[in-house]
Protein backbone atom coordinates (compact mmCIF):
# COMPACT_ATOMS: atom_id res chain seq x y z
CA UNK A 1 0.00 0.00 0.00
CA UNK A 2 1.09 3.68 -0.91
CA UNK A 3 1.44 6.44 1.48
CA UNK A 4 -1.78 8.04 0.16
CA UNK A 5 -3.77 4.83 1.06
CA UNK A 6 -2.98 4.57 4.21
CA UNK A 7 -3.88 7.92 4.93
CA UNK A 8 -7.24 8.13 3.40
CA UNK A 9 -8.05 4.22 5.48
CA UNK A 10 -7.12 6.79 8.52
CA UNK A 11 -9.10 9.22 7.37
CA UNK A 12 -12.19 7.11 6.50
CA UNK A 13 -11.77 5.37 10.23
CA UNK A 14 -11.60 9.11 11.80
CA UNK A 15 -15.24 9.77 9.47
CA UNK A 16 -16.67 6.56 10.70
CA UNK A 17 -15.42 7.23 14.37
CA UNK A 18 -16.59 10.64 14.19
CA UNK A 19 -20.24 9.44 12.97
CA UNK A 20 -20.40 6.54 15.56
CA UNK A 21 -19.63 9.05 18.32
CA UNK A 22 -21.77 11.76 17.08
CA UNK A 23 -25.16 8.99 17.04
CA UNK A 24 -24.12 7.60 20.65
CA UNK A 25 -23.76 11.69 21.57
CA UNK A 26 -27.46 12.46 20.35
CA UNK A 27 -28.88 8.56 21.56
CA UNK A 28 -27.57 9.55 25.31
CA UNK A 29 -28.82 13.33 25.09
CA UNK A 30 -32.04 11.71 24.30
CA UNK A 31 -32.10 9.37 27.01
CA UNK A 32 -31.08 12.34 29.82
CA UNK A 33 -34.36 14.35 27.90
CA UNK A 34 -36.88 11.40 28.38
CA UNK A 35 -35.24 10.55 31.87
CA UNK A 36 -35.70 14.02 33.18
CA UNK A 37 -39.31 14.17 31.81
CA UNK A 38 -40.61 11.22 33.26
CA UNK A 39 -39.19 11.81 36.86
CA UNK A 40 -40.76 15.39 36.86
CA UNK A 41 -44.10 13.22 35.44
CA UNK A 42 -44.07 11.01 38.83
CA UNK A 43 -43.87 13.77 41.44
CA UNK A 44 -47.14 12.96 43.49
CA UNK A 45 -49.48 16.04 43.53
CA UNK A 46 -50.50 16.10 47.92
CA UNK A 47 -51.82 19.24 47.90
CA UNK A 48 -55.10 18.09 47.49
CA UNK A 49 -57.83 16.89 50.00
CA UNK A 50 -59.03 13.22 49.95
CA UNK A 51 -62.97 14.16 49.31
CA UNK A 52 -64.04 10.68 48.71
CA UNK A 53 -65.84 9.44 51.61
CA UNK A 54 -67.27 5.80 52.58
CA UNK A 55 -70.22 4.93 54.65
CA UNK A 56 -69.17 2.33 56.59
CA UNK A 57 -72.19 2.48 59.17
CA UNK A 58 -74.27 0.47 56.69
CA UNK A 59 -73.73 -3.53 56.21
CA UNK A 60 -75.14 -5.47 53.60
CA UNK A 61 -75.73 -8.91 54.69
CA UNK A 62 -78.31 -9.67 52.14
CA UNK A 63 -77.76 -10.73 48.50
CA UNK A 64 -80.07 -10.84 45.76
CA UNK A 65 -80.51 -13.74 43.57
CA UNK A 66 -83.40 -13.31 41.68
CA UNK A 67 -81.65 -10.28 39.52
CA UNK A 68 -77.89 -12.59 38.56
CA UNK A 69 -78.16 -12.75 34.65
CA UNK A 70 -76.31 -15.71 32.91
CA UNK A 71 -72.94 -15.12 31.40
CA UNK A 72 -73.62 -16.11 27.98
CA UNK A 73 -70.08 -15.90 26.35
CA UNK A 74 -69.26 -18.72 28.66
CA UNK A 75 -71.58 -21.20 27.41
CA UNK A 76 -70.11 -23.42 24.19
CA UNK A 77 -72.54 -23.86 21.05
CA UNK A 78 -71.96 -26.38 19.74
CA UNK A 79 -73.60 -25.17 16.56
CA UNK A 80 -70.83 -23.91 15.12
CA UNK A 81 -67.78 -25.69 13.58
CA UNK A 82 -64.82 -25.91 15.62
CA UNK A 83 -61.46 -26.51 14.06
CA UNK A 84 -60.38 -29.87 15.46
CA UNK A 85 -57.08 -31.89 14.64
CA UNK A 86 -58.60 -33.95 12.44
CA UNK A 87 -60.21 -31.48 10.55
CA UNK A 88 -56.91 -29.49 10.51
CA UNK A 89 -54.95 -32.23 9.63
CA UNK A 90 -57.49 -33.37 6.42
CA UNK A 91 -57.48 -29.35 5.58
CA UNK A 92 -53.27 -29.35 5.54
CA UNK A 93 -53.84 -32.38 3.34
CA UNK A 94 -56.13 -31.26 1.19
CA UNK A 95 -53.95 -28.37 0.43
CA UNK A 96 -50.88 -30.05 -0.12
CA UNK A 97 -52.13 -32.51 -2.53
CA UNK A 98 -54.18 -29.77 -4.62
CA UNK A 99 -50.69 -27.67 -4.17
CA UNK A 100 -49.01 -31.06 -5.51
CA UNK A 101 -51.36 -31.89 -8.28
CA UNK A 102 -51.32 -28.17 -9.59
CA UNK A 103 -47.34 -28.16 -10.07
CA UNK A 104 -47.59 -31.15 -12.11
CA UNK A 105 -49.96 -30.28 -14.27
CA UNK A 106 -49.54 -26.19 -14.55
CA UNK A 107 -45.69 -26.13 -14.03
CA UNK A 108 -44.70 -29.22 -15.11
CA UNK A 109 -46.59 -30.29 -18.10
CA UNK A 110 -47.75 -26.57 -19.30
CA UNK A 111 -44.06 -25.62 -19.57
CA UNK A 112 -43.60 -28.25 -22.46
CA UNK A 113 -46.24 -26.73 -23.88
CA UNK A 114 -45.68 -22.88 -23.83
CA UNK A 115 -41.73 -23.97 -23.98
CA UNK A 116 -42.82 -24.80 -27.91
CA UNK A 117 -44.02 -21.29 -28.86
CA UNK A 118 -42.42 -18.89 -26.36
CA UNK A 119 -38.63 -18.41 -25.25
CA UNK A 120 -37.81 -20.62 -21.99
CA UNK A 121 -37.93 -17.07 -19.47
CA UNK A 122 -41.43 -16.33 -20.20
CA UNK A 123 -42.46 -19.97 -20.11
CA UNK A 124 -41.22 -20.45 -17.18
CA UNK A 125 -42.78 -17.37 -16.08
CA UNK A 126 -46.73 -18.10 -17.01
CA UNK A 127 -45.84 -21.50 -16.06
CA UNK A 128 -45.60 -20.56 -12.20
CA UNK A 129 -47.90 -17.40 -12.51
CA UNK A 130 -50.42 -19.72 -13.26
CA UNK A 131 -49.82 -22.26 -10.89
CA UNK A 132 -50.15 -19.18 -7.92
CA UNK A 133 -52.90 -18.13 -9.14
CA UNK A 134 -54.71 -21.54 -9.49
CA UNK A 135 -53.12 -22.29 -6.24
CA UNK A 136 -54.65 -19.37 -3.66
CA UNK A 137 -57.72 -19.96 -5.57
CA UNK A 138 -57.31 -23.80 -4.16
CA UNK A 139 -56.34 -22.24 -0.71
CA UNK A 140 -59.45 -19.94 -0.47
CA UNK A 141 -61.44 -22.87 -1.21
CA UNK A 142 -59.96 -25.18 1.15
CA UNK A 143 -59.77 -23.32 4.31
CA UNK A 144 -62.15 -20.23 3.41
CA UNK A 145 -65.18 -22.23 2.08
CA UNK A 146 -64.46 -25.56 3.50
CA UNK A 147 -62.49 -24.49 7.15
CA UNK A 148 -65.15 -21.66 7.04
CA UNK A 149 -62.25 -18.79 7.51
CA UNK A 150 -63.97 -16.83 4.75
CA UNK A 151 -65.68 -14.35 7.47
CA UNK A 152 -62.43 -13.68 8.75
CA UNK A 153 -61.52 -10.22 7.71
CA UNK A 154 -57.20 -10.79 7.35
CA UNK A 155 -57.49 -13.93 5.55
CA UNK A 156 -60.29 -12.25 3.03
CA UNK A 157 -57.99 -9.42 2.99
CA UNK A 158 -54.76 -11.34 2.00
CA UNK A 159 -55.95 -13.77 -0.07
CA UNK A 160 -57.23 -10.74 -2.25
CA UNK A 161 -54.08 -8.93 -1.92
CA UNK A 162 -51.97 -12.54 -2.76
CA UNK A 163 -54.58 -12.44 -5.96
CA UNK A 164 -54.18 -8.73 -7.41
CA UNK A 165 -50.52 -9.24 -7.11
CA UNK A 166 -50.80 -12.61 -8.37
CA UNK A 167 -52.94 -11.00 -11.70
CA UNK A 168 -50.26 -7.92 -12.10
CA UNK A 169 -47.53 -11.01 -12.00
CA UNK A 170 -49.55 -12.84 -14.96
CA UNK A 171 -49.98 -9.49 -16.89
CA UNK A 172 -46.37 -9.15 -16.84
CA UNK A 173 -45.36 -12.69 -17.91
CA UNK A 174 -47.46 -11.89 -20.84
CA UNK A 175 -46.16 -8.58 -22.14
CA UNK A 176 -42.69 -10.24 -21.77
CA UNK A 177 -40.46 -11.57 -23.99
Amino acid sequence: MTTIQIILKREMKSKYNAVLLSVISILIFLNAVYAQNSKDSLKKDTQKANTVQIDTNRIINQIDTATIKQNTTLINDDKEPRLTNTRLFVYILMTAAGLAIFYYVFVQILFKTFHRTRSTRQSLMLCWNIYTSVSLIWIFIVWGLVGGFWISGAFTTIIIFLFIISLIAGIISVKSK
